[in-house]
């Protein structure tokens, strides 16, 4: 019993890929520099990202030629794995404990994009981004379907 009770409680907590769907974040696209999201629009509705199971981050725009493109593998429609010499987006995702002090839990630095992240511990507080001038980023939250 033990051990369907821990089952049912992880895929509660990080549903696998196949079950989940992107919703477009309404506030975006985010532009160059610093942004702290506790909450994201939902088709009109705000929502908390604790409420979510990670992100798929893709380009808005154009693509400045300074950040040293590496062209890699494409399917030629969804998937393009074209890498950057510099880094295009930094995720900060973070926690809040119990005595109110804000904590990282994970820090992923992209060269690639679109791509695909999920929160390494549930119920994230907030995220932070970096986006590097001249890029602009959507973000589509993952949720269960």
């Amino acid at each position: 019993m033990a051990n369907i009770t821990q089952g049912l409680i992880d895929f509660a907590l990080a549903p696998p890929l196949g079950v989940m769907n992107p919703h477009l974040d309404g506030n975006g696209p985010y532009g160059a520099g610093n942004h702290t999201l506790t909450t994201w629009l939902n088709s009109g509705v705000l929502s908390s990202v604790a409420n979510t199971f990670g992100l798929v981050m893709n380009f808005n725009g154009a693509i400045p030629s300074k950040l040293g493109l590496t062209i890699g593998y494409t399917d030629g429609a969804l998937i393009v794995t074209d890498e950057y010499e510099m880094r295009l987006v930094q995720l900060v995702v973070q926690h809040q404990l119990l005595g109110g002090t804000w904590v990282v839990s994970q820090i992923e630095d992209i060269f690639v994009l679109p791509l695909t992240i999920r929160w390494t511990e549930a119920l994230p507080g907030r995220v932070g981004l970096y986006i590097a001038p001249g890029i602009h980023v959507d973000l589509f939250y993952l949720l269960v379907a």
